[in-house]
């Protein structure tokens, strides 16, 4: 919830740093301040949930202690993955499989309706580093391909075993503890680079 106007201007800033990521896939943007609460802590993840999760959405959520907290802070409805228009999956392999591989596709008829997904990663980088894996980011929005690097793979190996063939598909957003973020829309391809990790 959000409850005053230093939050109100934070979110603002959080929405754009978000959209900007979105016409710019692959690309790092960082949410910095704007993912600090009102009580100082920083919690990049619940930002994107406190973002776009609200009474009139369904969300999902594996971790059930977090679910019980989207769900009192935002007021939104508990759904299966298959159905929730909104899939949140904390730093945790085991929790992508069903998180993202699960996540709705939307139909021909309404593509809007597949899922927005959050995945927290424990490192989202604009540069290569140890034990990090490297992807690359082509479509629209992207002149030639951006490249970036997270700690995590399994995200990717998931979403191309869905298969899913535009417009139906799911829009990703990966975050890591510092408020680092990297888009991939549905509508964009992504490929791990060999010798990325």
């Amino acid at each position: 919830m959000i409850s005053n106007d230093v939050e109100i201007h934070r979110m603002q800033r959080a929405f754009r740093t978000v959209m900007n990521a979105f016409a710019q896939p692959g690309t790092i943007a960082e949410l910095r301040d704007d993912a600090v609460d009102a009580a100082g802590a920083r919690d990049p993840l619940m930002t994107l949930v406190r973002l776009f999760v609200d009474q009139a959405v369904t969300f999902y959520c594996c971790d059930d202690a977090l679910a019980e907290r989207i769900a009192v802070e935002t007021k939104a409805r508990r759904a299966s993955q298959s159905e929730a228009l909104f899939v949140v999956v904390p730093a945790a392999a085991s929790a992508c499989e069903a998180g993202v591989g699960e996540a709705s596709a939307g139909t021909l008829v309404s593509p809007e309706k597949g899922a927005t997904v959050f995945v927290e990663c424990g490192r989202v980088s604009a540069t290569p580093d140890e034990g990090l894996a490297g992807f690359e980011v082509q479509g629209p929005g992207v002149r030639d391909v951006n490249r970036f690097w997270t700690d995590s793979d399994e995200w990717e190996r998931v979403r191309e075993g869905r298969c899913d063939e535009y417009p139906l598909g799911i829009e990703m957003i990966l975050v890591d503890g510092e408020g680092r973020l990297a888009a991939v829309p549905r509508s964009s391809s992504v490929t791990r680079m060999e010798g990325g990790r």
